[in-house]
Protein backbone atom coordinates (compact mmCIF):
# COMPACT_ATOMS: atom_id res chain seq x y z
CA UNK A 1 0.00 0.00 0.00
CA UNK A 2 2.69 2.50 1.21
CA UNK A 3 4.81 1.74 -2.33
CA UNK A 4 1.93 2.23 -4.31
CA UNK A 5 1.01 5.61 -2.78
CA UNK A 6 4.97 6.65 -2.94
CA UNK A 7 4.65 5.75 -6.56
CA UNK A 8 1.21 7.69 -6.96
CA UNK A 9 3.07 10.33 -5.42
CA UNK A 10 6.29 10.32 -7.45
CA UNK A 11 4.10 10.40 -10.84
CA UNK A 12 2.22 13.75 -9.63
CA UNK A 13 5.72 15.16 -8.47
CA UNK A 14 6.92 13.94 -12.19
CA UNK A 15 3.84 15.65 -14.26
CA UNK A 16 3.81 18.55 -11.75
CA UNK A 17 7.46 19.08 -12.85
CA UNK A 18 6.96 18.73 -16.65
CA UNK A 19 4.21 21.22 -16.75
CA UNK A 20 6.23 23.61 -14.56
CA UNK A 21 9.73 22.99 -17.24
CA UNK A 22 8.12 23.04 -20.59
CA UNK A 23 7.06 26.85 -20.24
CA UNK A 24 10.54 27.42 -18.76
CA UNK A 25 11.94 25.96 -21.76
CA UNK A 26 9.72 27.41 -24.21
CA UNK A 27 10.69 30.91 -22.30
CA UNK A 28 14.28 30.23 -22.26
CA UNK A 29 14.09 28.84 -26.17
CA UNK A 30 12.39 32.40 -26.80
CA UNK A 31 14.72 34.45 -25.08
CA UNK A 32 18.00 32.60 -26.57
CA UNK A 33 16.81 32.72 -30.06
CA UNK A 34 15.25 36.65 -29.79
CA UNK A 35 19.00 37.33 -28.70
CA UNK A 36 21.11 35.35 -31.26
CA UNK A 37 18.61 37.54 -33.93
CA UNK A 38 19.32 41.00 -32.17
CA UNK A 39 23.27 39.36 -32.51
CA UNK A 40 23.24 39.03 -35.73
CA UNK A 41 21.75 42.37 -36.24
CA UNK A 42 23.39 44.50 -33.90
CA UNK A 43 26.99 42.83 -34.34
CA UNK A 44 28.01 44.40 -37.50
CA UNK A 45 26.64 48.43 -36.35
CA UNK A 46 28.76 47.93 -33.27
CA UNK A 47 31.78 46.56 -35.07
CA UNK A 48 31.38 49.86 -37.28
CA UNK A 49 31.23 51.80 -33.74
CA UNK A 50 34.01 50.29 -32.17
CA UNK A 51 36.23 50.83 -35.40
CA UNK A 52 35.18 54.32 -35.88
CA UNK A 53 36.79 54.96 -32.78
CA UNK A 54 39.80 53.47 -33.62
CA UNK A 55 43.56 54.52 -34.76
CA UNK A 56 45.13 52.73 -37.71
CA UNK A 57 47.38 51.05 -35.23
CA UNK A 58 44.44 49.09 -33.89
CA UNK A 59 43.51 47.24 -37.24
CA UNK A 60 46.72 45.10 -37.19
CA UNK A 61 46.78 44.33 -33.15
CA UNK A 62 45.81 41.09 -32.68
CA UNK A 63 45.06 41.54 -29.12
CA UNK A 64 42.38 44.58 -30.42
CA UNK A 65 39.07 42.69 -30.32
CA UNK A 66 36.00 45.28 -30.18
CA UNK A 67 37.59 47.98 -27.69
CA UNK A 68 39.81 50.39 -29.44
CA UNK A 69 43.43 50.80 -27.41
CA UNK A 70 44.13 54.28 -28.96
CA UNK A 71 40.78 56.21 -28.88
CA UNK A 72 40.56 58.79 -31.35
CA UNK A 73 37.76 60.77 -32.31
CA UNK A 74 39.90 62.45 -35.32
CA UNK A 75 37.95 59.84 -37.62
CA UNK A 76 35.00 61.41 -37.42
CA UNK A 77 36.21 65.28 -38.47
CA UNK A 78 38.04 63.46 -41.77
CA UNK A 79 35.25 61.93 -42.64
CA UNK A 80 32.69 64.71 -42.87
CA UNK A 81 35.36 66.20 -44.82
CA UNK A 82 36.12 63.69 -47.12
CA UNK A 83 32.35 63.19 -48.12
CA UNK A 84 31.52 66.65 -47.83
CA UNK A 85 28.98 65.69 -45.20
CA UNK A 86 26.70 68.41 -44.72
CA UNK A 87 26.25 69.23 -48.30
CA UNK A 88 25.64 65.41 -49.38
CA UNK A 89 23.00 65.78 -45.78
CA UNK A 90 21.31 68.86 -46.84
CA UNK A 91 20.78 67.81 -50.33
CA UNK A 92 19.78 64.55 -49.43
CA UNK A 93 17.48 65.70 -46.88
CA UNK A 94 15.58 68.30 -49.11
CA UNK A 95 15.04 65.36 -51.75
CA UNK A 96 14.04 62.73 -49.26
CA UNK A 97 11.66 65.04 -47.31
CA UNK A 98 10.43 66.67 -50.66
CA UNK A 99 9.89 62.86 -51.75
CA UNK A 100 8.67 61.76 -48.95
CA UNK A 101 5.75 64.25 -47.98
CA UNK A 102 4.20 64.19 -51.89
CA UNK A 103 4.48 60.48 -52.24
CA UNK A 104 2.25 60.39 -48.82
CA UNK A 105 -0.33 61.94 -50.07
CA UNK A 106 -0.75 60.89 -53.55
CA UNK A 107 -0.71 57.34 -52.43
CA UNK A 108 -3.11 58.25 -49.74
CA UNK A 109 -4.98 59.22 -52.66
CA UNK A 110 -4.55 56.53 -54.90
CA UNK A 111 -5.30 54.21 -51.94
CA UNK A 112 -8.72 56.03 -50.80
CA UNK A 113 -9.69 55.44 -54.11
CA UNK A 114 -9.26 51.76 -54.61
CA UNK A 115 -10.73 51.14 -51.67
CA UNK A 116 -13.78 53.62 -51.38
CA UNK A 117 -14.69 53.93 -54.89
CA UNK A 118 -16.33 51.17 -57.17
CA UNK A 119 -15.67 51.86 -61.02
CA UNK A 120 -14.62 49.77 -64.46
CA UNK A 121 -11.19 48.40 -64.04
CA UNK A 122 -10.71 49.08 -60.56
CA UNK A 123 -9.51 45.40 -60.28
CA UNK A 124 -7.35 45.91 -63.13
CA UNK A 125 -5.64 48.88 -61.69
CA UNK A 126 -5.23 47.45 -57.88
CA UNK A 127 -3.79 44.65 -60.11
CA UNK A 128 -1.17 46.48 -61.50
CA UNK A 129 0.02 48.13 -58.78
CA UNK A 130 0.36 44.39 -57.16
CA UNK A 131 2.59 43.88 -60.14
CA UNK A 132 4.11 47.16 -59.30
CA UNK A 133 5.70 45.61 -56.21
CA UNK A 134 7.29 42.36 -57.68
CA UNK A 135 9.15 44.14 -60.36
CA UNK A 136 12.79 45.21 -60.42
CA UNK A 137 13.14 48.85 -60.60
CA UNK A 138 16.33 47.96 -62.73
CA UNK A 139 13.94 46.94 -65.10
CA UNK A 140 12.63 50.01 -65.81
CA UNK A 141 15.17 51.87 -65.71
CA UNK A 142 16.19 52.60 -69.47
CA UNK A 143 12.80 53.33 -70.02
CA UNK A 144 12.28 56.19 -67.36
CA UNK A 145 15.46 57.72 -68.07
CA UNK A 146 14.40 57.80 -71.82
CA UNK A 147 10.97 58.80 -70.72
CA UNK A 148 12.60 62.14 -69.58
CA UNK A 149 14.58 62.78 -71.50
CA UNK A 150 12.78 63.38 -74.39
CA UNK A 151 9.54 64.05 -72.41
CA UNK A 152 6.68 64.53 -74.47
CA UNK A 153 3.38 62.91 -72.99
CA UNK A 154 0.99 62.14 -75.86
CA UNK A 155 3.13 63.97 -78.36
CA UNK A 156 1.66 67.51 -77.12
CA UNK A 157 4.79 68.80 -76.40
CA UNK A 158 6.21 68.60 -79.82
CA UNK A 159 3.09 70.26 -81.69
CA UNK A 160 4.80 73.79 -79.70
CA UNK A 161 8.26 72.88 -80.07
CA UNK A 162 9.26 71.98 -83.54
CA UNK A 163 8.50 67.91 -83.05
CA UNK A 164 11.07 67.88 -79.79
CA UNK A 165 9.93 67.00 -76.30
CA UNK A 166 11.37 68.39 -73.13
CA UNK A 167 14.94 67.31 -71.73
CA UNK A 168 13.86 67.24 -67.63
CA UNK A 169 17.06 64.96 -66.81
CA UNK A 170 19.56 66.99 -64.38
CA UNK A 171 16.58 68.76 -62.42
CA UNK A 172 14.30 67.67 -59.50
CA UNK A 173 11.48 67.21 -61.96
CA UNK A 174 11.78 63.33 -62.70
CA UNK A 175 11.43 62.98 -58.80
CA UNK A 176 8.41 65.37 -58.81
CA UNK A 177 6.74 63.56 -61.17
CA UNK A 178 6.98 60.10 -60.24
CA UNK A 179 5.99 60.84 -56.64
CA UNK A 180 3.33 63.17 -57.81
CA UNK A 181 1.83 60.32 -60.02
CA UNK A 182 2.46 57.89 -57.10
CA UNK A 183 4.93 55.75 -59.49
CA UNK A 184 8.06 56.05 -57.85
CA UNK A 185 10.04 52.77 -56.73
CA UNK A 186 7.98 51.25 -53.36
CA UNK A 187 4.67 53.24 -54.29
CA UNK A 188 3.02 50.12 -54.95
CA UNK A 189 3.40 49.01 -51.49
CA UNK A 190 2.70 52.46 -50.26
CA UNK A 191 -1.13 52.33 -52.19
CA UNK A 192 -1.43 48.71 -50.84
CA UNK A 193 -1.17 49.59 -46.87
CA UNK A 194 -3.04 53.07 -47.53
CA UNK A 195 -6.13 50.91 -49.56
CA UNK A 196 -5.65 48.26 -46.67
CA UNK A 197 -5.77 51.20 -44.26
CA UNK A 198 -9.42 52.74 -45.99
CA UNK A 199 -10.96 49.45 -45.93
CA UNK A 200 -10.51 49.48 -42.15
CA UNK A 201 -12.93 52.84 -41.87
CA UNK A 202 -16.55 52.21 -41.20
CA UNK A 203 -18.62 53.24 -44.42
CA UNK A 204 -20.99 54.92 -42.04
CA UNK A 205 -18.68 57.83 -41.71
CA UNK A 206 -18.96 58.86 -45.37
CA UNK A 207 -22.82 58.16 -45.84
CA UNK A 208 -23.21 60.42 -42.80
CA UNK A 209 -21.48 63.10 -44.44
CA UNK A 210 -23.20 61.85 -47.87
CA UNK A 211 -26.39 62.75 -46.33
CA UNK A 212 -25.01 66.00 -44.53
CA UNK A 213 -24.57 67.25 -47.86
CA UNK A 214 -20.49 66.78 -48.39
CA UNK A 215 -19.38 65.34 -51.54
CA UNK A 216 -16.38 62.93 -51.75
CA UNK A 217 -14.06 65.68 -51.57
CA UNK A 218 -14.97 67.19 -48.91
CA UNK A 219 -15.28 64.14 -47.53
CA UNK A 220 -12.09 63.00 -48.02
CA UNK A 221 -9.90 66.54 -46.69
CA UNK A 222 -12.53 66.74 -43.92
CA UNK A 223 -12.76 63.30 -42.37
CA UNK A 224 -10.52 61.16 -44.36
CA UNK A 225 -7.52 62.88 -44.41
CA UNK A 226 -6.71 63.58 -40.65
CA UNK A 227 -7.70 60.07 -39.66
CA UNK A 228 -4.99 58.76 -41.88
CA UNK A 229 -2.18 60.60 -40.38
CA UNK A 230 -1.17 57.13 -38.88
CA UNK A 231 -0.46 55.73 -42.46
CA UNK A 232 0.47 59.09 -43.75
CA UNK A 233 3.61 58.89 -41.16
CA UNK A 234 4.37 55.37 -42.03
CA UNK A 235 4.29 55.90 -46.20
CA UNK A 236 6.09 59.50 -45.12
CA UNK A 237 9.35 57.62 -43.48
CA UNK A 238 9.23 54.76 -45.43
CA UNK A 239 9.74 56.54 -48.62
CA UNK A 240 12.35 59.38 -46.51
CA UNK A 241 14.23 56.52 -46.07
CA UNK A 242 14.19 54.45 -49.11
CA UNK A 243 15.25 57.71 -50.91
CA UNK A 244 18.06 58.17 -48.08
CA UNK A 245 19.56 55.73 -49.16
CA UNK A 246 18.86 55.88 -53.13
CA UNK A 247 21.59 56.17 -55.60
CA UNK A 248 20.26 54.12 -58.55
CA UNK A 249 17.59 57.06 -59.21
CA UNK A 250 19.94 60.08 -58.30
CA UNK A 251 22.80 58.80 -60.48
CA UNK A 252 20.32 58.48 -63.06
CA UNK A 253 18.38 61.56 -62.90
CA UNK A 254 20.57 64.05 -61.63
CA UNK A 255 24.16 62.83 -61.75
CA UNK A 256 25.50 66.25 -59.93
CA UNK A 257 23.54 66.19 -57.49
CA UNK A 258 25.45 65.28 -54.24
CA UNK A 259 23.81 62.88 -51.86
CA UNK A 260 25.03 60.83 -48.50
CA UNK A 261 24.01 57.57 -50.68
CA UNK A 262 26.25 58.64 -53.64
CA UNK A 263 28.76 60.04 -51.34
CA UNK A 264 29.13 56.74 -49.76
CA UNK A 265 29.03 54.73 -53.46
CA UNK A 266 32.42 57.30 -54.40
CA UNK A 267 33.77 56.51 -51.22
CA UNK A 268 33.69 52.29 -52.16
CA UNK A 269 35.34 53.25 -55.68
CA UNK A 270 38.40 55.55 -54.07
CA UNK A 271 38.65 52.06 -51.85
CA UNK A 272 38.92 49.94 -54.52
CA UNK A 273 41.33 51.90 -56.59
CA UNK A 274 43.57 52.44 -53.82
CA UNK A 275 43.33 48.32 -52.89
CA UNK A 276 44.41 47.51 -57.05
CA UNK A 277 46.92 51.03 -57.63
CA UNK A 278 47.62 52.11 -54.36
CA UNK A 279 51.17 52.44 -52.77
CA UNK A 280 51.60 51.36 -49.06
CA UNK A 281 48.55 49.15 -49.47
CA UNK A 282 48.07 47.93 -46.28
CA UNK A 283 47.86 51.15 -44.83
CA UNK A 284 45.63 52.29 -47.01
CA UNK A 285 43.16 49.60 -46.53
CA UNK A 286 43.89 50.57 -43.56
CA UNK A 287 42.68 54.14 -43.47
CA UNK A 288 40.15 53.50 -46.05
CA UNK A 289 38.28 50.41 -43.63
CA UNK A 290 38.33 53.15 -40.98
CA UNK A 291 36.45 55.80 -43.17
CA UNK A 292 33.88 53.66 -44.42
CA UNK A 293 32.84 52.65 -41.06
CA UNK A 294 32.55 56.03 -39.96
CA UNK A 295 31.16 57.24 -42.96
CA UNK A 296 28.47 54.75 -42.91
CA UNK A 297 27.77 55.75 -39.40
CA UNK A 298 27.89 59.03 -40.02
CA UNK A 299 25.16 58.21 -42.52
CA UNK A 300 22.34 56.27 -40.76
CA UNK A 301 22.60 58.62 -38.00
CA UNK A 302 19.78 61.10 -39.11
CA UNK A 303 18.02 58.05 -39.70
CA UNK A 304 18.75 57.15 -35.82
CA UNK A 305 17.73 60.61 -34.96
CA UNK A 306 14.31 60.94 -36.73
CA UNK A 307 13.28 57.16 -35.67
CA UNK A 308 14.19 58.51 -32.16
CA UNK A 309 12.00 61.63 -32.26
CA UNK A 310 8.91 59.72 -34.15
CA UNK A 311 9.48 56.22 -32.44
CA UNK A 312 6.13 56.51 -30.47
CA UNK A 313 4.11 57.54 -33.40
CA UNK A 314 5.96 55.03 -35.85
CA UNK A 315 5.02 52.14 -33.74
CA UNK A 316 1.21 53.59 -32.62
CA UNK A 317 0.88 54.37 -36.67
CA UNK A 318 2.23 50.75 -37.48
CA UNK A 319 -0.54 48.81 -35.20
CA UNK A 320 -3.11 51.52 -36.45
CA UNK A 321 -2.50 50.56 -40.11
CA UNK A 322 -2.49 46.33 -39.20
CA UNK A 323 0.97 45.39 -40.25
CA UNK A 324 1.98 43.49 -37.96
CA UNK A 325 -0.13 40.05 -37.10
Amino acid sequence: MNSRLVSRNGGELAAHLRRRSTPLLLALFRTVFIVGICFLILSPILTKISMSFMDQRDLYDRTVKSIPKHFTLSNYPEAIGLLDYWTAAGNTALLAGMSGLMQGFTCIVTGYGLARFQFKGRGLVFGLVIVSMVIPPQLILTPLYLNFQNFDPFGLISLFTGGRGLRLIESFTPFLLLSLTATAARNGLYIFLARQFFRGFPREIDEAASIDGAGWARVFFRIMLPGASSIFIVIFLFAFVWQWNDSMYTFLFYTDFETIAKALTGLESQFAHIQVEGSALASNIGYYSIMRATSMLLAILPLLGIYGVLQKKFILSIERTGIVG
